[in-house]
């Protein structure tokens, strides 16, 4: 009797769910909206500090010179410190959203690893360190998203939609891209849909966005006077975006490889970490001077490349100068992400490509912008393996809908070239090379508490493990119950011989400590095929 009614009483709180989560969702996209905004903010600022002192007037005052010198310097020792002291503010963040949505980490203090996300990304990519805004927003959202669980003593459940609410709202308040953010959320932090989840994403990214934009403006992300060329022959356009979706593909996996291996180098190479940051700190300061538009994410450099008469080498020279400094800067650790320095790699080897094909079959100069959008688009794609996202975030940071078969033949080749060449998801990648955290589950453990049941959620995709298999023939974890299972908008108490289909999600109930060890293992089994 006492299992039937905890049984019961975790079903109801599962039902309550949706009290007030919806209101909780549009609190943490407004919450995140204005966050967010205040950051793209700072960062500007910092943008136009650097303008304003790193100019050659600077090179003729050599006290001047060498204190800004020690400015960028001690930036960089101090946001290390901060990175060492919290180390799950690293890095972009998302890897981290995704291992707080598995149960696999906790942010058990997140007020703090908030401020050290926000001020360390500001004095990092202030820095002119090639790091994007884009995933210290993402996780800035989601620590709004798990402090609002918090404080308002949300379940296990409602706190993973609110987080992911979170996460959808700063990607949307960092780029302009509402409907990005919910399709980001889904296809790469979650891998399912449920209309709940959709909601209360769609709630926050939507609020979000409507700050943003009343702080900034209206205009889309990349102020870009795109035109789709259409006097070409449409059968060969369509060669050409096979082509460039090609090439695309293993230029991403050029990024992968060097993104990790930059790690590795820094990682292991016997030198104390001190002047290993700063050589860094002194390369983002002669890059500042040499070639300020490497600098910082690279948002200005997308804007004016189309407009600069360059040439097809040195644009080359340019991709490999942007490239290193990427993967260098993101291999300190400090908070920042790669969403927008991969962009703006693809933008480069879009232009080169317009280029060729214009000196080849005398194009008009529209292809330039034009293959600079797709460029964005598929190199996106091959490096995070997320082809609805990576055409959607274009379409929207463009605001034009021309180009959509052009970038959606694009970047589903690219994604078809990575996975013949079996590149696994960057975020995947960098989720897999995390290091250990602790958990609330493991505090509570060491701390010898009473066991505590718990229920999580798995969605169950074709082909999976779980799909078209009875209950009772699965080998279930000891001590896990399959409570419920969701199928499209009704809820159903399982038996033994209840068939399990691909779309359900299927309620399951465990020990609280048992959940973090186990709650990934039941995920890939529901979703990998």
């Amino acid at each position: 009797m006492n299992k039937e009614r905890e049984i019961k009483n975790h079903v109801e709180l599962l039902h309550k769910g949706n009290k007030g989560l919806y209101a909780l969702s549009i609190l943490v996209g407004i919450t995140t909206g204005i966050t967010v905004s205040i950051y793209r903010y700072g960062l500007n600022l910092a943008g136009d500090l650097r303008d304003h002192f790193l100019t050659k007037d600077v090179l003729s005052n050599p006290l001047k010179l060498f204190f800004i010198w020690s400015i960028f310097i001690a930036i960089g020792i101090f946001v290390d410190y901060l990175s060492r002291k919290f180390p799950t503010t690293g890095g972009s963040g998302i890897p981290q959203v995704k291992a707080l949505i598995l149960r696999k980490l906790d942010y058990l203090f997140w007020v703090k690893e908030f401020g050290v996300k926000f001020f360390g990304g500001l004095l990092g990519i202030g820095a002119g360190l090639s790091l994007g805004r884009e995933g210290p927003s993402v996780q800035l959202g989601s620590y709004l998203g798990y402090g609002c669980s918090k404080l308002f003593k949300r379940n296990y459940t409602d706190n993973k939609y609110l987080v992911t609410a979170g996460s959808s709202a700063g990607l949307s308040g960092a780029f302009g891209a509402p409907l990005s953010g919910v399709i980001f959320s889904m296809e790469e932090l979650h891998r399912f849909f449920s209309s709940k989840l959709i909601v209360c994403t769609f709630l926050a990214s939507i609020f979000s966005n409507f700050i943003s934009r009343r702080i900034f403006d209206m205009n889309p992300a990349f102020s870009l006077a795109t035109k789709y060329p259409s006097n070409t022959n449409p059968y060969l356009q369509f060669t050409l975006f096979i082509i460039f979706g090609i090439i695309l593909a293993f230029f991403g996996k050029l990024f992968t490889v060097s993104l990790i291996k930059s790690q590795d180098i820094f990682k292991n190479t016997k030198l104390p970490r001190i002047v290993k940051i700063s050589s860094i700190m002194t390369l983002s300061f002669i890059i500042c001077f040499v070639m300020p538009d490497m600098a910082g994410g690279g948002h200005h450099l997308v804007e004016t490349l189309p407009f600069k008469n360059q040439t097809i080498l040195f644009l080359i020279f340019m991709f490999f100068i942007k490239l290193f400094f990427t993967t260098i800067s993101y291999a300190t650790g400090f908070q920042g992400g790669i969403f927008l320095p991969m962009l703006v790699l693809g933008a480069i080897l879009g232009k080169i490509y317009g280029l060729a094909l214009i000196s080849i079959f005398g194009f008009t100069p529209d292809f330039i912008i034009h293959y600079m959008i797709l460029g964005m688009a598929g190199y996106f794609v091959a490096v995070v393996r997320a082809p609805i996202t990576g055409v959607i975030l274009i379409l929207e940071m463009t605001g034009s809908f021309d180009h959509l078969l052009a970038i959606a033949t694009v970047s589903i080749v690219a994604y078809y070239v990575t996975e013949l060449l079996k590149l696994e998801p960057i975020y995947e990648i960098l989720y897999e090379r995390m290091p250990k955290f602790k958990t609330e589950d493991d505090l509570e453990e060491e701390k010898h508490e009473q066991l505590e049941k718990t229920l999580i959620c798995i969605p169950v995709a074709a082909e999976s493990e779980f799909d078209e298999k009875l209950i009772k023939d699965i080998s279930w974890p000891k001590n896990t119950l399959v409570v419920a299972i969701r199928r499209a908008e009704t809820e159903y108490i399982p038996k033994g011989n209840t068939k399990i289909l691909a779309g359900d999600v299927l309620v399951l109930l465990l020990p609280k400590k048992q959940a973090s060890k186990i709650n990934e293992e039941l995920f890939k089994m529901g979703t990998v095929h």
